[in-house]
């Protein structure tokens, strides 16, 4: 069967992690309890179930964790985490052979997409990959983060194609690529030495090595 749609993780498959690191270190250095807590509180919210706003139980674990007020972890997080990180993408490069292999599967007509558990708001025209993607939202849209399903079915809704003509692309084994293949899509691992046994359907270190695979299925 062919793929019809790719969608892709952002931080980490897009472009180097440690870019970002480098970029974000003063909200890091600055604020070294909130950031050591907001870590816990991810790891939290991956494996539990939650109803209501997600920004807003976000808080509740981040204030409970910080021994401080939902509404000073709200503000906490939302001024030193989320504003400053999204401005910190000014100057990110992505990696050299992404843009090169996206346009050549946007050409063969395939639907692009990005689903990044953090707000995807201006990354990608930082990234200068706006341009190639029909869709793009973050997980937290729904309600939970990967590895989660909900973010993967909100994906195959929005491509409006079945669950086995998307292949998705990411660089974490875990979050990425076993949320994925639990809702049936195809999966890509971005890794230099593929996992034993993987389950992905391709690994690879290069997106030419990507796009040429996929272009294989499909012609």
């Amino acid at each position: 069967m062919k793929i019809k749609a790719v969608g892709f993780d952002i931080d980490g498959t897009l472009y180097p992690n440690l870019s970002m690191y480098i970029r974000s270190s003063s909200s890091f250095l600055s604020h070294p309890r909130l950031v050591y807590h907001f870590g816990k509180v991810r790891k939290e919210v991956r494996k539990t179930e939650y109803s209501g706003n997600f920004r807003d139980n976000q808080a509740k674990l981040l204030g409970y964790s910080m021994k401080i007020s939902k509404e000073k972890a709200a503000d906490l997080m939302e001024r030193h985490l989320y504003q400053k990180w999204v401005y910190s993408f000014k100057g990110v490069k992505p990696f050299k052979t992404v843009r090169p292999a996206l346009l050549s599967l946007k050409r063969e007509g395939l639907k692009l997409g990005a689903l990044s558990d953090f707000p995807v708001e201006k990354k990608l025209d930082f990234l200068g990959l706006s341009d190639l993607m029909e869709i793009a939202f973050s997980s937290e849209e729904t309600g939970h983060l990967k590895p989660h399903g909900a973010p993967f079915t909100n994906m195959i809704s929005k491509f409006g194609v079945k669950p086995e003509e998307i292949l998705y692309v990411g660089n974490s084994y875990k979050y990425d690529i076993l949320g994925a293949k639990k809702e049936g899509l195809r999966t890509a691992h971005l890794v230099k030495k593929p996992e034993p046994d993987s389950e992905a359907d391709f690994s690879f270190h290069s997106f030419l090595d990507l796009r040429d695979w996929i272009l294989s299925i499909n012609n």
